[in-house]
Formats: structure tokens, sequence, C-alpha cells
């Protein structure tokens, strides 16, 4: 107990669990300051914590200081998590899946913070994770498990080049590479289309969403003041999907991409803007039923664990999502929840066990399921691969590519993985502090685009799994 904190502190997945909703964030990493080294004083306490947030990338840390966890996006709260643990001072900080919900560049900026930490403090980090790429950028020595046993352990270099172990060889196998092409572009391309010319030459477009902004206070507040400092989470956004294709939306924590899903979800208000799906227009000034949007549009989130009632069986929750798909398109033939299981390589046992029965995987392609029963004519996956590991993971991304394809449906694929959304989507775009910074087609964006902040964004990815 006496070494929790101070010798040993530690850096958990789910930022939400392990922020204080009623604490401001920097009262958070003040108060760690503080029951570390009582000695400190508060002014001391409050400048160090503003430092730990501005290293961590926490942007206008002085103005956000006293902001609440859930008036940050979801990368933001966990490199506030990040502040916290290193806050501490600890000979030791485990790390479990610190990055998973990080964008390429700021998972960048987190490792090699962790990397210099280790270089300049001494302190030594337990890194816990699936994604390869962290393992290849910042750790020494690697610890493979399987089924809660060490099947093997060497030199980061030894097990990324020449594991040998059959199930470390699969996992790399499973890891997704970015394809990059060494095609060259003449100057100006990338100024040159347009949107209507660029979402796929002769394609149906299903949804069209045009000048999509909303507003938020930073403190709440609704008076004008608070109206007259209010900052855009989306500006002026527009985007065109091709009707029975994946569209990617790629861009930072914070850049508005969830924001823009969860708008056309139904699931949030514009401020401004208009979306229409098949030539009908629909109020995205309102939410839930009264947008016309719910039902049409459905999502899968990022954490299945959140996204399911704990006190509800599988199968009654697949049923559910059939009756209010039947309620949306009255007159279709009700899908079968027995069938929907078998094709998405799900047990029928499951039907009957609550959610916490279930591995990540599993739960996840539950949350498609569901999605999918619900007919929607568009579906909007929000992160929904990124907690998984990568063998998982390759059979979720394998498993909507089939899903849509088969039912010739329409789908958004949110994510900060380039080379997923490159697996995946047809069509990219990139979100940059809530405006559309780039556009076009997957071979375009990955290999032709100049703009300098697709090409942050690709370049951080790294090199080890990039070809």
């Amino acid at each position: 107990g006496a070494a929790r904190g101070r010798r040993i502190s530690a850096i958990f997945q789910d930022h939400t669990a392990s922020l204080d909703p009623l604490m401001s964030v920097g009262a958070q990493v003040e108060e760690t300051i503080l029951a570390v080294d009582s000695s400190v004083s508060r002014r001391d306490a409050r400048s160090r914590a503003l430092e730990l947030l501005a290293r961590v990338g926490i942007p206008e840390p002085q103005r956000r200081y006293g902001n609440y966890p859930h008036q940050f996006s979801g990368g933001q709260r966990q490199r506030v998590v990040i502040a916290i643990a290193l806050a501490g001072s600890s000979d030791i900080i485990i790390a479990d899946e610190p990055t998973s919900a990080l964008d390429a560049t700021v998972q960048k900026q987190i490792l090699t913070l962790l990397r210099t930490l280790v270089d300049e403090t001494g302190v030594s980090i337990v890194l816990v994770t699936h994604d390869m790429g962290v393992v290849s950028e910042i750790t020494d020595r690697v610890l493979v498990m399987r089924k809660g046993q060490v099947v093997e352990q060497d030199r980061t270099a030894i097990i990324l080049d020449a594991p040998p172990n059959d199930y470390t060889r699969s996992l790399l196998a499973a890891v997704p590479r970015l394809r990059i092409s060494a095609a060259a572009v003449e100057p100006g391309t990338n100024g040159s289309r347009t949107m209507s010319s660029d979402c796929g030459e002769g394609a149906k477009v299903l949804l069209v969403a045009e000048g999509v902004s909303k507003t938020f206070s930073p403190q709440g507040f609704s008076w004008s003041l608070g109206r007259n400092a209010a900052k855009f989470a989306l500006r002026d956004a527009s985007i065109r999907l091709p009707r029975g294709e994946i569209t990617g939306i790629v861009g930072e924590s914070g850049s508005g991409k969830t924001t823009l899903g969860r708008i056309i979800a139904g699931l949030d208000t514009a401020s401004v803007g208009r979306v229409t799906i098949g030539g009908n227009e629909f109020d995205v000034s309102k939410s839930g039923r009264r947008s016309g949007l719910l039902g049409r549009v459905q999502m899968v989130f990022q954490d299945p664990s959140v996204s399911l009632n704990p006190r509800m069986t599988i199968g009654e929750t697949l049923h559910e999502s059939i009756r209010f798909g039947a309620d949306m398109c009255s007159g279709e033939e009700p899908a079968d929840v027995g069938t929907m299981m078998d094709q998405l390589g799900l047990s029928r046992t499951l039907l009957a066990r609550y959610p916490h029965q279930l591995s990540g995987g599993q739960k996840q392609r539950v949350c498609i399921a569901r999605a999918l029963l619900a007919r929607p004519e568009i579906i909007i996956a929000d992160e929904s691969t990124s907690a998984l590991d990568v063998s998982v993971q390759a059979e979720i991304v394998t498993l909507l590519k089939d899903s849509i394809a088969e039912r010739d449906m329409t789908m958004i694929f949110i994510s900060h993985d380039l080379a997923v959304v490159q697996q995946l989507c047809g069509f990219v775009y990139i979100l940059k502090d809530g405006r559309v910074e780039d556009f076009g087609s997957s071979d375009f964006i990955f290999s032709q685009s100049r703009n300098p902040y697709t090409r942050t964004l690709i370049e951080a990815r790294p090199l080890r799994f990039t070809r």
C-alpha cells in the first residue's frame, strides 16, 4: 500500500473510469502532486500540474486547467491520466494500453515523452499493449503472453525481426501495414479537386452533410459571455457518402470526427448546417427522434462494454434491436438473431449470457450485430477496433468489410489508425480543428496528397509497419 502511487503508479486504458467527473482535471493532477509530497505549496503544485499538462500535449493548459473530464475528447482525457501518473514521480510506471485511444501524432509524442523519462530519470516502465507499433517504438525488451502464460521473452529487435514462437509470428503477421506508393504528384493537384467530383466517379451519393458547425462554451455558461467565448467543435464541415461504400474520417483527438458522426446519427445537435439522406433533409438542430435521423443511422462505439446494457442478455439486446428496426422499417421481414450470430462467427450459446461474460472481441461483434439487425441506411463505426488486439482487430475489420459488401450498406469508419482506414475505406476525409483539411480516394490520400497535415499523420506511423 505504501508503495502505491509513490514508488509505483499506473496509467490505465479506461480514462473515463480513471478520472473523477466532479473535479477539474487541473485539480486532479494537483491533488496527486500534493498527496505524494505534502511539503509542496499549492502554488508550486499548480505550476507543476500546468507543466505536466503541457508536456503531455493538452492545448492551452492555463485555460483548460479548470475544465472537467467531460469537456475533453477521449484522447485528451487519456493524456490527463498520463499526466496524473507522471505527477507521482514514481520509480515504476505500469502503463496499460496508454495510447490505444490516441491518434498517431499524439501517440508518437507520448511515446517520445515516456522514452525521455526513462532516459533522463531512470524510471522503469512496464508497458502493457497489443499495439506492435508501440512495442517497436519504445520498448527495450518484450514479453509475449498467451492464455496467462509467457510464451517467449527477449530483446525487442529479436522478437520483432526473428521471433522463434509461432504465436508471436501470427501476431506480427496480423499487424496492418500502411502501404505508401512512390507515385509523384504535380504541384497544385491537391487544390484542383472538388468534393463532388472526388466522391467516387459515377458513384451514387447517399448522404450529403454541408456546412455543419457546432460550438460549445468552455465553462458551460449559457449567457452572452459564455457565447462570446464559445469554441468550435466543428467549423463548416462538409462530406459526401457514396452509397454502398465505406468512407473513412481521420483526425487527431479533438478534431471533431466523433462530433460529426454523432450529429449525422442524430445523437447530437449542430449549431448550423444541413444533412440529407437519399434526397431527404433532416433537422440537425434537434437530436433523437425529433431529428428524424435516429434509426436511419446506427453507431458502433469504441467501447463495447459501455455500449451494452449489463442487465440484459445478449439475446435480449439483439431482439430489442430488431424491434427498433421494425418500427423504423415497417413491412420488412424481421432479421433472424441466430442467423446473424452465425454470420458474425458467434456461438448461439452466447445469447443467454450477459456482456461481462464475453471477451472484448465478442462484445464488439455483438455491437456490430445489433447495428446490422436494426437495418439502418448508414452505420457509423467510431474507433470500433482501437481497443482490440491485432489478431481480433484483423477479424473485426474483415467482418465489417464483408458485412457491408454483402448487404450493400453504407458506412462511415471513424479512426486514427491509418493502416486500418486504408484497408477498409475507398474514400477518406481528414479533419483538423473541426474543419475538413483534406479529402480524396484512399489511393490519393495515402500516396499522392501533398497536404502537409496529411503527410504529418502518415509519417507518424511506425516505419517498421509501413511499406
